[in-house]
């Protein structure tokens, strides 16, 4: 059974150390769930895993089974995620479609700029959004997990 205490820190000048290694420490586990995702979405076992957590990171096993879980659950709520993030970004594909036809037949006007850089920028949306789209339907149809969680520190 694990038992996990939550605790607010205090901390003087003389404590500083000891902060600095917990900061460490943290900075050392969020590498773990990341190199363990990335194991994962490659296929690898799970007990297989948690053993190169420990060696490659020097954590104890727990750490390292918690690490793999977290990954795990990273995963699963991606897969939970993604009908809902494509059904969210074909929306705005709608909806953008709809300001580019209300735009170019008139019924709309833009109010800070013109409307060929208006139609230029919604234009510009649109391609990222069919991207977009694309990369999620790719994904959904091949039953594959999203490995963008981490690539360039960003989501997509």
């Amino acid at each position: 059974m694990k038992i996990t205490k939550i605790a607010v820190l205090a901390v003087d000048n003389e404590q500083l150390k000891d902060l600095e290694r917990l900061n460490r420490l943290m900075a050392v586990f969020c590498s773990a769930i990341r190199y363990s995702f990335n194991r994962l979405v490659e296929g690898e076992k799970e007990g297989k895993l948690i053993k190169r957590v420990q060696d490659l990171f020097h954590l104890n096993k727990r750490y390292a089974e918690d690490a793999v879980m977290q990954a795990k659950a990273v995963m699963s709520s991606q897969e939970e995620l993604l009908p809902i993030r494509l059904e969210s970004v074909q929306a705005k594909i709608q909806k953008t479609e709809r300001k580019i036809t209300d735009y170019q037949t008139g019924k709309k006007t833009p109010k800070k700029v013109t409307a060929e850089t208006c139609l230029e920028g919604l234009d510009a949306r649109l391609t990222k959004l069919k991207e977009k789209e694309s990369t999620l339907l790719k994904h959904q149809q091949e039953g594959s997990t999203i490995c963008y969680f981490w690539e360039k520190g960003k989501l997509l």
